[in-house]
C-alpha cells in the first residue's frame, strides 16, 4: 500500500466542485496513518474554539462543527438550546469544494479539523480508504441502535459498502425523479413517458409535431447523475467495501453501461436531447425557457428551479416518477450527506454522540425541510402524513412527496471508490467523445476501463 500515500498526496490537488451538474463531484485526502482512527477524551480543548453562532451555555463542553447546510445556523440554535451538557460551536461555513480543501490541509497538518464535518456520501471513501483513517467508526458508541431510524439506502451510504462500520450519520437524499412541462406535452398532444421506450418515442414525436427545443439533455459532466442511470440498468460501475478497502472494482465496460450510452447517443445524434453540460448560466436559462420538455434530475431541483432567474410560480412544470427501462428497475439516487466525526475530534465519544442526536427530534428534522430543503433520510418524516401531503405552489400544488418518497424509501445504497475525482474527470472526456464527437461506445468505454484499472494499480490498489 506504499503508492497509496502516492495517490493521496496527488488528489490533494484535485478541483473540487459543488454542483446541480454531479450531485457534488468529491476530491480526497492527504496524508494519514494506519489503523483505525484515533479516539481521544480532552473535555477541554474547545473551550477556546471561536464559534460562528452564539453558545446558548457557555459552561457546556463545546464540539466543533463544518457545514454547509442552509439554515445550519437554525439548526444549531435548535440542538443548543435543548442540550446543556454540550454545545455545538459552528467553525466553518465553506461550501463542499472549500471544505473538503480545509479538511484535507487539517489531515497534513494533523490538527485544525472540526470534530464534526459534513461529507456527502461520494466523497467519504477518500476519506477512510486504505491508510488513510480519517473518520471514525461510530458502531463502537451505538450507531447500530440507530440504524433503524434510517432508509437502507442511506445508511448503507455511511458504512462504505462494507457490513461493520458505520462511518457518518445520514443526513439527506436526492432521489432522482422525472420533472416535466405539462404545457408543452399538452400543446403537442405527447403523452408523458413512463419508460425509455416511450422517452425516446415522446421525443421524436415532439419533434415531429414542431416543438423547437429537446425532450430533455444528458450531460456528459453530469457525473454522479450517470452512474444513476448506469445503476438503474442494473450495472455496478464501481465496488468499494471499507472491509477490504485495499480492492476496488471497477466495470465501465458491461453490456449495461454500454446500452445506456448508446442509447442516449442514438438521441442525440438524432437532436431529440443535448448534450449541454449542466450547472452554467446557458443550462439555467434552458431550464426557463422552455428548451428543456422534461429535467431528470434529484429531489433537491424542486428548490433550485423554483429559484432561478425569470421562473414563475404556479408555472408549468410537474413532477413524475423517472421513466425506466422495464418494470422493478431500482429506485435510483444523486447525492446526498452525512455528518461524519473525526479522528481529530477532542472528545471523540461526545462528537458521536452530537452527530448522531443532531437531527434526531421532530424539531430538527422540521427545520432540515422545512428551511434547509433537505430530503429526509429519516423514516418518520418519510411516513409522516404532513410530510406526504404537503403541496408545492411551485408546481401547481401538487404533492410532490408523493412521487419522491417512495424513490428515497427504495434506494439501496451505491458505493465510490477512493479516487473518484479521477474517475468522474475521465468519465466527462469520454462521454463527450461519445455524445459529442461520434466516437465508438465500445471502444471509449473499453479505453476508461483500462485508464481507471491501470490508475488504480498504480496508486496501490488491487482492482476486480
Amino acid at each position: 500500500m506504499k503508492k497509496l500515500s502516492k495517490l493521496l498526496t496527488v488528489l490533494v490537488s484535485a478541483t473540487m466542485v459543488m454542483g446541480v451538474s454531479g450531485c457534488g463531484q468529491p476530491g480526497a485526502p492527504s496524508g494519514g496513518s494506519s489503523g483505525s482512527a484515533a479516539v481521544h477524551t480532552d473535555t477541554k480543548a474547545n473551550d477556546d474554539a471561536k464559534c460562528r453562532n452564539t453558545v446558548k451555555y457557555p459552561k457546556a463542553e463545546k464540539v466543533t462543527l463544518w457545514s454547509w447546510y442552509p439554515q445550519v445556523g437554525k439548526l444549531i440554535d435548535h440542538f443548543n438550546e435543548s442540550h446543556k451538557d454540550v454545545q455545538v460551536c459552528w467553525t466553518s461555513g465553506d461550501q463542499s469544494a472549500k471544505a473538503y480543501s480545509r479538511f484535507n490541509t487539517a489531515i497534513k497538518a494533523k490538527s485544525g479539523a472540526a470534530d464534526i464535518v459534513q461529507l456527502e456520501y461520494a466523497v467519504m471513501p477518500q476519506f477512510a480508504s486504505g491508510v488513510e483513517k480519517h473518520l471514525v467508526d461510530l458502531t463502537q458508541f451505538g450507531a447500530n441502535k440507530i440504524k433503524n431510524d434510517y432508509t437502507p439506502g442511506s445508511w448503507k451510504d455511511v458504512q462504505l459498502g462494507g457490513d461493520k462500520g458505520v462511518y457518518g450519520v445520514p443526513v439527506d437524499v436526492g432521489p432522482v425523479v422525472m420533472y416535466y412541462r405539462k404545457d408543452i406535452f399538452d400543446k403537442y398532444g405527447v403523452n408523458v413517458p413512463t419508460t425509455w421506450a416511450e422517452y425516446e418515442q415522446a421525443g421524436r414525436e415532439l419533434k415531429a409535431k414542431g416543438y423547437q427545443g429537446h425532450i430533455g439533455n444528458w450531460q456528459p459532466n453530469g457525473t454522479l447523475f450517470n452512474y444513476a442511470y448506469y445503476a438503474q440498468k442494473g450495472a455496478q460501475v464501481f465496488k468499494y467495501s471499507a472491509n477490504d478497502p485495499e480492492k476496488v472494482g471497477i466495470n465501465f465496460n458491461s453490456s449495461e453501461v454500454k446500452d445506456v450510452v448508446s442509447f442516449w447517443q442514438k438521441l442525440a445524434k438524432d437532436d431529440i436531447v443535448s448534450t449541454d453540460d449542466t450547472d452554467t448560466a446557458e443550462w439555467n436559462k434552458k431550464n426557463v425557457d422552455g428548451s428543456y420538455a422534461t429535467i431528470i434530475h434529484a429531489s433537491w431541483m424542486v428548490g433550485y428551479l423554483s429559484g432561478l432567474s425569470g421562473v414563475q410560480d404556479g408555472s408549468h412544470w410537474q413532477v413524475a416518477k423517472a421513466p425506466v427501462w422495464k418494470e422493478g428497475d431500482p429506485a435510483i439516487n444523486c447525492g446526498g450527506s452525512a455528518l461524519a466525526v473525526t479522528d481529530q475530534a477532542k472528545d471523540t465519544k461526545l462528537a458521536a454522540k452530537v452527530a448522531m442526536d443532531f437531527f434526531a427530534d421532530d424539531g430538527a428534522q422540521q427545520i432540515a425541510v422545512n428551511d434547509s430543503g433537505l430530503y429526509p433520510t429519516w423514516k418518520k418524516k418519510l411516513n409522516d402524513p404532513e410530510f406526504m401531503n404537503r403541496r408545492e405552489k411551485f408546481f401547481d400544488d401538487q404533492k410532490i412527496n408523493e412521487i419522491v418518497a417512495p424513490v428515497a424509501k427504495a434506494y439501496t445504497g451505491y458505493q465510490f471508490v477512493p479516487f473518484q475525482t479521477y474517475a468522474n474527470d475521465e468519465q466527462t472526456k469520454t462521454l463527450s467523445a461519445i455524445l459529442r464527437d461520434g466516437k465508438d461506445v465500445g471502444g471509449e468505454l473499453d479505453a476508461l476501463q483500462k485508464t481507471l484499472t491501470d490508475y488504480a494499480k498504480q496508486q496501490g490498489f488491487t482492482t476486480e
